[in-house]
This record gives C-alpha cells, structure tokens and sequence, in this order.
C-alpha cells in the first residue's frame, strides 16, 4: 500500500492522525510485523498503548492485521510503555507493539515493535518493515491468531514495590499533563505509603494542557508552581506514555534530567562500585565528572534510547541515562526505560536519607545549562543541516573537541573551555535539538549567541512552527512555541 516514508523513523514509526496513518496502515501494519515474526518462529505478540484518542481503533487494527498472519495477540490496554515492556517477561513474550506518539502534539500517533525482551526495532528492522508494507508481501494465515485481553496492572505494581520500598513517607506532588501516567502513578505511589497531591492527573486523549513533554520549561515552571504551593518534598511529571519522568525539588527548583542522571548514577554507583555509567550526548558536562568522582566508567552514546538500549548490549553498563528523560535501570531492572520504576527509584533514594533532594542536587557539578531546545526543520532537510555544521566548526575553533562520530550519531557535540553544546537532528520528528552550557553567565550568553547565528544560516528553520519547544532560551526574541 501507499505510505510516507518518513513515518517510519530510527527506531519507530510516527505520523498524522488521518494523514500518514489510518486504521488500514495499522492492519497492515500489523500483517508485515506478523510476517517478519512468523519469519523468525515467532507466534505471538503482546499489545498496548498510550492514552490518545486514535489508539483504541489502531491497536485494534494493528491485532486484526497481526492474527491474520496466524500471530496470537494478547491486548493489555491502555498502559505506560515502561509496563508493556515489563509485560514482555511477565506474560513471556518477547514481540509485541505500544501505540504511542510519547510526546509529540495529541495529532499525531505512531507505534514501537519490540523484536525481543526491552528491545524494539531501530533502522534496519524499520526499514525492512516499511518494505513489506509497500509491497505487501505479507504472509498470511489459513489458521487465524486469536487475540486474548489481560489486565496485568496489579502484578505491575507489586513487583515494583517488592523492589523498591520506601523507608519513610513523603509528600509528592504528580502532575501527569492530564495523560496516560495520571492513571497509574498517583496510586502507586499512594501503595508505597506516600502522601500525594494529584494535580491534571484526569486522562484525556485530546492533551488539554498541551504536550506533556517533561523537557518543556513551560511544564517544568508548572509543577514548580505547584509543589512550591502545595509545600511538597517533590513533584513529577511524565511525558504521554509515561517512560520519562521530569522533577523539581522542595523548593520548586527546576532539575533538567541531564542532572537527575548524575543523581541516579551516584546511587546506582553505591550499589555497584566501579560499574560502567552510559548516557547521551545531549548531557551535561557534570555527568561525566560525577562519575570519575565517584569511581565509575563514563561512556558517552548516540541520542536515541533505542540506540543506548542496544549498545548496551556490547557494555553492559549498570545504568544508562538521557538529557530527555530515559533511564535504564539495567543491573537491578530490566534494560529498558520506564517512568514509574524512576519513580518509585528517586523516591527509595530519598527516603533513606533526611537530606532534602536540593541538598543532594547542590553537591553536583554547577553548569548554568539551557533546557532542551526544538527548531522546526523537515524530515528531508534536518540531517543537511547538521552535516554542514561541523566542517565550519572544526575551521573556526580548531582548539575545541568536536564529536561527530558514531557516538554522536545523528549530531555533534562541541566543548572547549568548560563550555560546551550539542545539536542534532531527531529521530522523531521534523527538528534539531539544541542543548548548551557553560560555568559562567558570560561563558552561557556567548554560546547562545554563537548557536543562534550558526542556526540562523540555514532558511529551512521555522522559528514560528508549533513543534518547536523552548526556543527562547536561544533566541530571546522568541516565546516559547
């Protein structure tokens, strides 16, 4: 069948709600999976999905398409993306696919196929699938699958909280952005023996507060709003399918997720003395120097959890952390990324000790860091646009360390003189993201500039596009989109 290309992306597929995607794709989807699994000796697929308002009727699809490959599906609903992949052992079953778009606009869907425990496909299995699709050489079933519906949330939450007890009560503050985490987070926490205060934790598909990204500054500036009023120990909020979390402390203090990756691998690092600690580009300089500190391995990836996932394959880290929001627990967990896990993990943390996660944040490395920028830029312009900016770089400051390789992947990493900046193309969506730091104002404000400028050359940016996400902190022109 006809399908755009460029839905199907590094490590999942995503698109318009009725423009790229409709329930027709979703079955046919659904039967070239079906195919690649029958192709391995694979018969059965677990399914779940996110809160939006289409994926009801494309998991639907996606199981009619699947059992008509002969494949048996079990149906598990609406869950967070870090509990189906957790479902994978539980109902041990290692394909399966989440309906999710995480944290793009409520107008889009997509959906993620796992290939085995924690894993899903990245480029060259979606490229094979997108090949079927389009040529619909499916193989199909004389004998159709059945579909089987499970509610597995209480086996869920007893694990986590058999893992992850909490020595003494807190008061914490959830607010999910009104999406998928506000119908399981609250109450897990509650079964911890926290206190919580439930702020937009009504679910709806439609996003009435806008895009529950926890790396927005407009989300961040909420909840610490929130927490500051409701005189909690801490506040979370989680993107749509709920496998990134975001924080602030008792103060209201707004903690980017680069910084909660040196926190939790300071206590992975207890537990695990000189274990390998791996993270993104997109990190902070602290994160590195946390670990050296403490006696860890730093290794530095590619941006793209799915890419991290599988690299870890080869290091085997004892955790692995994302400036977006990602945490892999692999040592003590399962090697994927799951929001309420980190959760339950930060909120163990804190409660073992009496100090104030403020406390614990200000013995860190201090960088003056920006959020996590988005600029508009077109699926078949972004990855140009950085391939054109590391020659010029690399001319321009020839004292620097820039990265372009393989651990950058699809960006390139710039530090020199303590500061330091990242920009790379998503595998998500149509924009770049930015991200820099320095120790100093003067230090912060040149950069700002500097990347300002260097974007500014390229006229495929819309600096006025919807999709963009705190493109102040960058050009202070501009409101956040």
């Amino acid at each position: 069948m006809q399908a755009n290309p460029h839905i199907f992306r590094g490590y999942d597929l995503r698109g318009l709600v009725g423009e790229d995607l409709s329930e027709e794709l979703a079955e046919n989807l659904g039967m070239a999976y079906g195919t690649m699994l029958k192709n391995q000796g694979v018969t059965k697929a677990v399914i779940g999905r996110d809160c939006r308002e289409s994926g009801e009727n494309y998991a639907t699809a996606l199981i009619r398409g699947l059992n008509k490959t002969g494949v048996d599906t079990v149906y598990i609903g609406m869950v967070l993306v870090g509990t189906f992949y957790w479902s994978q052992y539980h109902l041990n079953i290692k394909a399966g696919v989440y309906v999710s778009a995480s944290h793009n606009p409520p107008e889009y869907n997509g959906f993620k196929f796992a290939n085995d425990f924690s894993e899903t496909l990245v480029t060259d299995g979606m490229n094979d699938l997108k090949n079927l699709v389009l040529s619909e050489k499916y193989s199909l079933s004389d004998n159709v699958g059945k579909n089987d519906e499970q509610n597995i949330i209480e086996a869920y939450y007893a694990d986590i909280l058999a893992r992850l007890p909490s020595p003494r009560s807190l008061k914490v503050l959830v607010d999910s952005g009104c999406t998928t985490a506000g119908a399981f987070a609250p109450e897990l926490i509650r079964r911890a023996g926290h206190e919580v205060i439930e702020k937009n934790t009504e679910v709806s598909g439609s996003f009435p507060l806008g895009v529950a990204d926890p790396t927005e500054v407009e989300v961040a500036e909420r909840l610490s709003k929130e927490v500051v009023e409701a005189g909690a120990d801490i506040g979370f909020t989680y993107d749509a399918d709920g496998d990134r979390i975001g924080i602030v402390d008792e103060k209201g203090g707004i903690i980017w997720n680069d910084v909660l990756v040196a926190l939790f691998a300071a206590d992975v690092l207890t537990d695990h003395p000189g274990s390998k600690i791996m993270f993104n580009t997109l990190c902070s300089q602290l994160v590195p120097e946390t670990i050296v500190r403490l006696g860890g391995i730093p290794f530095m990836w590619r941006t793209g959890h799915s890419f991290l996932k599988k690299k870890n394959q080869e290091e085997g880290a004892a955790f692995i952390g994302e400036l977006s929001g990602h945490f892999f627990f692999s040592k003590d967990f399962y090697n994927h990324d799951d929001g309420l896990y980190s959760t339950m993990r930060l909120l163990k943390y804190l409660s073992s000790n009496n100090e104030p996660l403020s406390r614990h944040i200000n013995d860190l490395p201090r960088y003056i860091s920006s959020p996590e920028i988005k600029v508009y830029c077109a699926d078949d312009k972004k990855k140009a646009a950085i391939e054109e900016l590391a020659p010029s770089l690399k001319k321009r400051f020839p004292e620097a360390l820039i990265i372009d390789d393989e651990r950058a992947g699809d960006g390139l990493r710039f530090e020199m003189d303590g500061q330091m900046f990242v920009v790379r193309y998503s595998q998500n969506g149509p924009y770049l993201t930015i991200k820099y730091e320095a120790r100093n104002i003067a230090g912060y404000e040149s950069l700002r500039k500097l990347i300002y400028e260097l974007l500014l050359q390229n006229k495929d940016i819309d600096w006025d596009s919807k999709i963009n996400a705190n493109v102040h902190a960058i050009n202070t022109e501009q409101t956040n989109a």
